[in-house]
């Protein structure tokens, strides 16, 4: 909460710096403000969301700016909405026209080159902080939780996990299930349940079940020696398609926790090299979130190590 509180008054400012900037300051000020939320996990995860599930083509964004050259007003299904589209059109804008010259666009134009300023920001920036002062109000991204999740485990957690797996003789995913659930729940997760029931089977876990956007999660672990190689990442990408459906969901989360000594490299179309890996099926977005679980040797002994590539054609 604290971490809330501190980047709720860190946009503001940078809005702030924004509004008092001069004519020739203006564009630097909205390059650092950019930069600042970028750099930021918590918020730039759920910039991320936001846009996947609103996302702009660069032929989508052209006709766009030239229905406001022309004057027309836009209208969005909502908050979300309208934040996806200020970031992703304020990004297009940037890209064509600069940042020095974001303060001479006709389309935002006023009685002189403040008023452009001033009405770029309340119609671009300004939907964007709202929508993320209210999700720094209510909640954290799962994306940036399970990106902690991943750090967290395989700087401190994994010999423990690896110790558990090893000596385990049935219920292997059980082991790991349990650890992500009671870490869910300490982040403020209400209700991480264990295998609800859905039309399709159970779910792995399912959090905030009792609100109108739970999170689906599927859990499997990657170890040819026990078996376990590409078919089953593929069974449990089927499996969240599904689940997804049941709980009417447009993101699902694979949490892979990798017990072999290859490492894993998702392949998928218009990788941004982001993490974490997406794969866009099906007007839904999957994101495959690999934990390195298993407890080797020291780098310096470990050798030439083996890497795995999965593409979307292994899975679908």
């Amino acid at each position: 909460m604290y971490q809330s509180h501190n980047l709720r008054s860190n946009l503001q400012e940078w809005k702030n710096r924004m509004s008092r900037a001069s004519i020739s300051q203006f564009g630097g000020q909205v390059k650092y403000f950019l930069s600042k939320i970028e750099s930021e996990k918590l918020i730039m995860g759920i910039v991320q969301e936001v846009c996947l599930k609103y996302p702009y083509t660069e032929d989508t964004l052209k006709k766009t700016d030239e229905s406001l050259e022309n004057g027309d007003d836009l209208s969005f299904e909502n908050d979300e909405h309208h934040a996806a589209f200020g970031y992703q059109f304020l990004k297009y804008l940037i890209r064509d026209a600069g940042y020095e010259d974001l303060n001479k666009l006709t389309m935002f134009m006023g009685r002189d080159i403040h008023d452009c300023q001033e009405n770029l920001i309340e119609q671009l920036i300004t939907p964007l902080l709202y929508y993320l002062h209210d999700q720094l109000d209510t909640s954290n991204s799962i994306i940036y939780l399970l990106e902690k999740y991943k750090m967290r485990t395989e700087w401190f957690m994994k010999k423990k996990l690896s110790e558990q797996y090893s000596i385990a003789r049935a219920n292997y995913e059980q082991i790991f299930e349990d650890h992500l659930r009671l870490y869910l729940f300490d982040q403020g997760i209400d209700y991480p349940f264990s295998t609800p029931k859905s039309m399709s089977g159970r779910a792995d876990i399912v959090g905030q079940i009792d609100t109108d956007n739970p999170i689906v999660i599927e859990i499997k672990i990657f170890d040819r020696i026990r078996g376990y190689g590409k078919n089953r990442i593929k069974e449990s990408f089927s499996q969240i398609v599904k689940y997804t459906g049941d709980f009417n969901k447009d993101f699902g989360y694979l949490i892979i926790f990798n017990m072999d000594k290859a490492e894993l490299d998702f392949k998928f179309p218009n990788s941004r090299n982001v993490f974490p890996p997406t794969l866009n099926y099906n007007n839904k977005q999957f994101f495959f979130v690999v934990i390195n679980c298993l407890e080797m040797v020291s780098a310096s002994k470990l050798g030439k190590v083996e890497t795995i590539e999965i593409n979307e054609a292994d899975i679908i």
